[in-house]
């Protein structure tokens, strides 16, 4: 006998997927979804004009997913109906559990797991064609929705059989993209890797999207064959990292963990289009459906940056009062240790604070620079504040002024030294795509022409690099919004953004001769990672740019004393360590994801502090600092709970 399933976005199901289910509206039950009190105080009339007509959450959808309105098809001009898809809080909410209280903070990183929800998304599909009752129950819900808004279907019966067909559609058009992209891992003898809770690799998804299935021509009967030429540009997501956080990022001179992107609508309209945003980028013989045409919606990108960003830092300050970011800002340790002010967990002690911070300007500063807000610090030390233009142990200016607006040059190093896993810096140094010569894409002399990137020309294999490529479809896709949505040309240039959308050339570097003659090639790739600074480090576990180390306590051992396997998935956090609680020996539960270090992309190697040397110029690569006692890791971690 067939029970009756749940619906695939009802928020307790989607719970299993990682997902934080959200009230309808800000009322009285707001708190018990993890939402602070002051939620209900919020005054709709203070809310930005762009923000004020859109809906709650009629439907209860958990956080990160909205509702696309209906529309029209870029490539095939066909209309689609309204649709679900994620907005940026579904990989940047983060939650953690302690005691059976949840508390939730704006741009965390998410512990969602994707692929298990694409996987389930798939089979939901797949069942409701092929099992009847199923199918029945489904269409009966549309109608009774199509009825409810006053558009009844005139004939149910012929109804139900169009929508079946969309389905069958559907799944073929999955099952298609699936069997394909096994086909083209079968050839190198690879298998999917599973990206887990937490993670997502989320550049090379956004390479298969836009080089991949927007490529794909529409399966007809007389096209059902792979398209051979575009087998070079589907690769394995095999560079998975944790969901980063992004309190700060809009300060960013350059963002991403490589430290790839420096214009912030490039930054933002990329991962719209790597989210399925509809594009066209295969027909091209309509001049009433341009290629580059999209469903993104720009005006939201560009709002949300703003609402992230907040005003100018610097700016309309009190006498006396240091710098501080005003958008959205990093969770303090002490919110929630007034929660649990009786538990000697979350209690800090002041004398080891002391200790930690100077620790951390002996060993973290060279990187992550002066703490953000720790006016201690900045008194004890003001040469090395973090808001100032320069600091002395640094040759690069601290903060670059573009546009009348300083951001922060945030330090970066190469892999190499490092010493922490390079999977993900090799996605945009090394992948190489295909470009039909019908989207009439050359990037280099695009990024040359458009934003003077100085890029070397009649570089054939430059120019196939994955990094330029996306770098310039985005620019088109950008290009073409306007063209559709004219705007006056001061406002569009507020949208731009005053930074250029070229290469970081400390990754491309331009290499020089000594011989006059051009050099060949004319540039190296060195991969680098960014070091962000460590405001709310504690809530961003767990650590390393790949998720490979569950704790603070942890970092902060020798690379070979780290935890070699641990269960991700679970919200439950430790105050003590900081981070994920890790049990010798423990069984990971159904469902929950087992982290091994063996794994690819998975090495917790790297930022190691370890040995007895002091000085820094004579660490080996990975090697970071000196190894540390038992009391001076606690005190350091201490002091970082306090950021």
């Amino acid at each position: 006998m067939f029970s009756t399933p749940r619906l695939l976005s009802d928020g307790d199901y989607l719970i299993r997927f990682g997902f934080i289910p959200s009230p309808r509206k800000p009322d009285s039950s707001a708190s018990d979804f993890g939402y602070s009190k002051d939620t209900l105080n919020t005054n709709p009339a203070d809310e930005p004009e762009q923000f004020k007509n859109y809906p709650e959450n009629p439907d209860g959808l958990p956080v990160g997913f909205a509702k696309l309105e209906s529309g029209v098809e870029p490539a095939t001009g066909e209309p689609y109906p309204a649709q679900l898809g994620f907005t940026c809080a579904a990989c940047h909410t983060g939650q953690i559990r302690y005691r059976d209280v949840d508390i939730r903070f704006d741009g965390g990183p998410a512990m969602v797991n994707l692929g298990n929800l694409e996987s389930a998304i798939g089979l939901s599909i797949f069942y409701t064609v092929h099992v009847p009752t199923r199918f029945n129950r489904f269409a009966d819900r549309v109608i009774a929705r199509a009825v409810k808004a006053g558009a009844p279907p005139a004939d149910r019966s012929a109804f139900k059989e169009e929508l079946k067909e969309k389905l069958r559609q559907t799944l073929d058009k999955i099952k298609r993209e699936r069997d394909w992209s096994k086909a083209i891992l079968a050839r190198g003898n690879m298998t999917y890797i599973d990206e887990g809770f937490g993670r997502l690799d989320a550049l090379n998804r956004i390479g298969n999207q836009i080089f991949f299935s927007n490529l794909l021509p529409p399966v007809t009967r007389d096209n059902q064959a792979f398209p051979e030429v575009l087998a070079r540009n589907y690769v394995r997501p095999d560079a998975p990292v944790s969901f980063p956080p992004i309190w700060d990022v809009p300060w960013f001179l350059w963002a991403q963990y490589d430290g790839s992107v420096q214009n912030e609508l490039v930054r933002n309209a990329g991962q719209s289009l790597g989210v399925k945003t509809k594009l066209n980028l295969t027909e091209h013989s309509d001049p009433n459906r341009p290629l580059f045409r999209s469903s993104m919606k720009m005006k939201n990108i560009f709002w949300i940056e703003e609402m992230l960003r907040g005003p100018d830092p610097f700016a309309d300050n009190a006498p006396g009062q240091a710098p501080e970011f005003k958008g959205l800002a990093a969770p303090r340790w002490k919110e929630v240790a007034d929660i649990f002010e009786s538990d000697p967990a979350w209690r800090v002690d002041e004398e080891k604070v002391r200790s930690g911070r100077r620790l951390y300007a002996e060993l973290c500063v060279e990187c992550h620079r002066g703490p953000v807000h720790d006016p201690e610090f900045d008194r004890e030390r003001p040469d090395l504040s973090f808001w100032r233009a320069e600091n002395p142990d640094r040759a690069e200016k601290n903060w670059v002024t573009i546009g009348g607006r300083r951001f922060f040059n945030a330090v970066e190093k190469p892999v190499a030294v490092m010493g922490t896993d390079r999977q993900q810096a090799r996605v945009l140094s090394e992948r190489q795509v295909y470009i039909p010569p019908s989207l009439g894409v050359n990037p280099i002399k695009q990024l040359n022409a458009q934003w003077s990137c100085d890029l070397p020309p009649n570089d054939e294999a430059l120019n196939a690099s994955f990094a330029l490529a996306l770098m310039a479809v985005v620019d088109k896709s950008i290009d073409q919004w306007f063209k559709d949505n004219p705007l006056p040309a001061d406002q569009e240039r507020i949208m731009r953004g005053e930074r250029r959308n070229c290469q970081n050339k400390k990754t491309f570097k331009p290499i020089s001769s000594d011989s006059g003659k051009p050099a060949n090639p004319p540039i190296v790739l060195v991969t680098h990672y960014r070091a962000r600074p460590l405001d709310g480090v504690w809530a961003t576990a767990p650590y390393l740019h790949n998720g490979s180390v569950p704790t603070l306590y942890d970092m902060l051992t020798p690379q070979h004393l780290r935890p070699q396997v641990f269960c991700v998935g679970s919200r439950e956090f430790d105050p003590v360590k900081v981070g994920l609680p890790v049990k010798s020996g423990e069984t990971c539960a159904a469902g929950i994801t087992r982290f091994d270090v063996t794994g690819l992309g998975n090495s917790n190697l790297g930022h190691s502090f370890e040995g007895a040397e002091s000085d820094k110029t004579k660490l080996p690569n990975g090697v970071i600092g000196r190894g540390l006692t038992d009391v001076e890791r606690d005190a350091l971690v201490q002091y970082l709970k306090t950021l």
